[in-house]
């Protein structure tokens, strides 16, 4: 009765993931370890939204939408939490929250503060830009498969921000970038705004 009781313990332990020494002959070696431990932390979006607020941006809530030629826009799937940030001369730069509050380095974050070079084109150079340091701002393969991020139920297509995303999932504005590695601030220098100490800042 007494074993049965402990590998239940035991059992239960294991389970809810807490560590509880059970107290059998069996027992031996160390406690399981915890796999949430080592995880990266992750804000929650009001948590990433306040880093914004604190650095001087404002957040807001953008979905994508897909843009063609002439005036058609078209609302996607998602939705992610941006943050603003609009200087005197009305430049702006925007950059998801969570990009900007992570406890880590992201690619976006290493891309504005390194300054990587990247081809030119007669084309869109933010997205040639974007494209030359491994990032996609494109919404399909033609040059009239435009899109970026808007603010919920928008109907003009110059109100989608587009936006450079990296395989880590972090996101930035695409025309800022490029305006940064050309010397010119759009909205705020962020340098010193991500929450992650950024190598190379």
């Amino acid at each position: 009765m007494k074993r049965s009781h402990a590998l239940a313990v035991s059992v239960l332990a294991l389970v809810s993931g807490t560590a509880v020494a059970a107290n059998t002959a069996n027992a031996t070696g160390p406690a399981p370890r915890d796999p949430a431990a080592a995880a990266p932390v992750r804000h929650s979006p009001s948590a990433d939204a306040a880093w914004c607020a604190q650095q001087g941006g404002k957040a807001e809530t953008r979905v994508p939408y897909y843009t063609g030629t002439g005036n058609k826009i078209t609302p996607l799937g998602g939705e992610r939490e941006m943050c603003l940030f609009t200087a005197a001369d009305g430049s702006r730069i925007m950059i998801a929250a969570d990009t900007l509050a992570a406890d880590k380095p992201t690619l976006a974050a290493l891309a504005y503060v390194r300054k990587p070079d990247g081809p030119s084109s007669p084309g869109n150079p933010s997205i040639a830009y974007c494209q030359g340091i491994n990032g996609t701002a494109m919404f399909g393969n033609k040059p009239t498969d435009g899109g970026g991020w808007g603010p919920r139920n928008e109907t003009d297509p110059s109100k989608a921000i587009s936006a450079c995303m990296f395989a880590d999932g972090s996101v930035i504005d695409a025309w800022g970038l490029k305006y940064h590695k050309g010397g010119v601030i759009r909205g705020t220098d962020l340098t010193k705004k991500f929450r992650a100490e950024i190598p190379g800042a």
